[in-house]
């Protein structure tokens, strides 16, 4: 008897002692479980979602959902630190087409909303503002509108956490002043020299596309002359004062530095009011339904007037990558996509490359990995095939011309790339009421 009491407090002391270690056991597997990763890629979008500039702003942020969407349909982004694919959150950031709005949106992003990564930037004087903050906290800035080579070569700030995913005002008006000099030179002025005028916003943007025409025609000694140079600020919506002088200087051509709703204004008191019956050129951040929709308001009139551009979604086929974003974009937003919207998109794949070869969310590490990036070109078409950065943290995009014609059935304006040759849809026409030399 005394026995089976001893063997039954041993038994209970065996079983009290296996429920301690089972349950010694189990906190321990509880403990070093790893833990369910919570990490998202935070990045912020900095666009001029109201504003003068908010249609293009709206194109940039469709064009970022439609790149983060895909991308998290994927399953994220590997990133080695946490061992785990993360997904991407988009945080939107208005600038307002305004410096000090800028100013306070990125601010937010960055110590409310505390970003990983920043992308956008429209407004050259805006982002030459914004940037500012993102400088200082050392946030890596992949901008994708300002055109001026200032927001990364400015020397008053240190500009190497920015990154300039966007055709330069270098770019615009070497493509242009190339096409003047080769393709419609001969046709209207072949015995002299050709006759340029310029218009264009007084801001960084609308300055740098003046001075890099002036710069590039005397590098190449062209037998071209700046014959009037006009400026307007930035949301002036009348010209009649800078066109009067501008038709009295008889150009062969006008090249119009601006935003979409000036230049289409423009080119109508130009064309309609002043009587300048000349080619305009307008700069590819109007390679935007909008434009498009404002240039049919204007009429036949409008037919054979020019476009730079580096994505021409309106144009006949020329690339399969735009075709599909096009075909995707439209469904989506029930609106043809934009150029400025393109760059965006773009961008958005590069950063989750970048993050994916660094490894990890450390901003300098990121940093380091955009500045080495090599990604086959998506969108944008590049030199070479191959997005990359050089010393100026700048890219080397493809830029085109197209004509717009206007189609009198429709009432719609059908472009066509029609420079260089490599990218040629269409040979390049003189409008039919076209007067050389203004005369």
């Amino acid at each position: 008897m005394r026995m089976d009491k001893g063997i039954t407090k041993m038994a209970t002391a065996v079983i009290i002692i296996v429920i301690v270690i089972v349950a010694s056991a189990a906190a321990a597997y509880i403990t070093f479980q790893p833990k369910p990763v919570t990490r998202e890629i935070r990045i912020g979008l900095v666009a001029s979602l109201t504003g003068v500039s908010a249609d293009v702003g709206t194109d940039m942020k469709r064009a970022s959902i439609l790149a983060v969407d895909e991308i998290n349909e994927k399953g994220g982004v590997y990133v080695k630190e946490y061992n785990a694919k993360l997904k991407i959150k988009l945080i939107e950031g208005d600038d307002r087409t305004n410096p000090q709005e800028g100013v306070t949106c990125v601010k937010k992003l960055i110590l409310e909303d505390n970003v990983d990564v920043l992308v956008g930037g429209f407004s050259s004087a805006v982002t030459y503002a914004s940037q500012v903050p993102a400088i200082e906290n050392k946030v890596p800035f992949v901008i994708t509108g300002a055109s001026s080579s200032l927001v990364t070569r400015r020397t008053d700030k240190d500009t190497s956490y920015m990154f300039h995913y966007c055709t330069i005002t270098d770019d615009y008006s070497t493509t242009i002043v190339k096409f003047f000099a080769e393709t419609m030179k001969p046709k209207v002025a072949p015995n002299r020299n050709f006759k340029l005028a310029i218009l264009y916003q007084d801001s960084p943007y609308g300055q740098g596309c003046y001075q890099s025409s002036v710069d590039y025609i005397k590098a190449k000694n062209l037998p071209m002359d700046i014959v009037a140079s006009e400026k307007f600020k930035m949301g002036d919506m009348d010209f009649h004062t800078q066109l009067t002088k501008i038709a009295a200087a008889k150009p062969d051509a006008v090249y119009h530095a601006g935003f979409v709703a000036d230049t289409a204004e423009a080119i109508k008191e130009g064309l309609v009011d002043i009587g300048l019956k000349t080619v305009y050129i307008a700069v590819e951040c109007c390679e935007d339904p909008n434009y498009y929709g404002l240039m049919e308001k204007i009429g036949p009139v409008v037919d054979r007037q020019l476009l730079e551009s580096k994505f021409g979604p309106f144009a006949g086929h020329y690339s399969n990558a735009v075709d599909a974003y096009k075909e995707v974009y439209t469904k989506r937003w029930g609106i043809a996509p934009g150029m400025m919207g393109a760059d965006t998109y773009d961008a958005i794949y590069l950063v989750a490359l970048a993050i994916e070869n660094a490894g990890t969310l450390d901003k300098a590490k990121v940093r380091d990995a955009i500045e080495k990036i090599e990604m086959p070109q998506k969108l944008i078409m590049m030199q070479g095939g191959v997005v990359k950065f050089d010393k100026n943290h700048e890219i080397a995009p493809i830029s085109f011309v197209e004509q717009i014609f206007y189609d009198s059935k429709t009432k719609k304006l059908v472009p066509y790339i029609i420079y260089p040759d490599s990218l040629k849809q269409k040979d390049f026409e003189l409008p039919p009421d076209y007067k050389a030399g203004g005369s």
